[in-house]
């Protein structure tokens, strides 16, 4: 049976949203090795647009991803499903575009569902919906 979490749920969401803040710095300094700690090896991650990609395309993807700057919006959520399953729902605006071009800004809901494999939480998927 899993060790229960240091401050019940509100410490999981506290570690979950520090993991995903964590996941969002990596993609903005580009630092793959980062994303490929953060993500499991069976992640989907499907963006606003549509667009999905595996671990793998995620991984070469971020060093042209041009994200900008990001910033979470107050009151994240916890949904927990399993004592080693969980996600977070939240807010996050961000500004994204190819070196040179003005940045296009999208603030969207994100949801990321977390597992705990190996004694760590690792993302195993992660999804956008633009805000309206």
């Amino acid at each position: 049976m899993p060790a229960a979490e240091p401050g019940g749920d509100a410490g999981l969401l506290t570690h979950l949203m520090a993991l995903e803040t964590g996941s969002w710095q990596h993609v903005l300094d580009r630092d793959v090795a980062g994303m490929q700690a953060f993500l499991a090896e069976d992640a989907l991650l499907i963006f606003g647009d549509g667009s999905r990609f595996t671990k793998a395309e995620f991984l070469k993807a971020v060093p042209g991803f041009g994200l900008r700057a990001f910033t979470i919006g107050p009151n994240p959520q916890l949904l927990r499903f399993a004592p080693d399953v969980a996600a977070i729902v939240y807010t996050v605006s961000y500004s994204s575009g190819p070196a040179g071009a003005a940045p296009t800004t999208l603030t969207v809901t994100a949801s990321s569902t977390f597992a705990r494999r190996g004694g760590r939480w690792v993302s195993v998927h992660y999804q956008e919906t633009p805000a309206r």
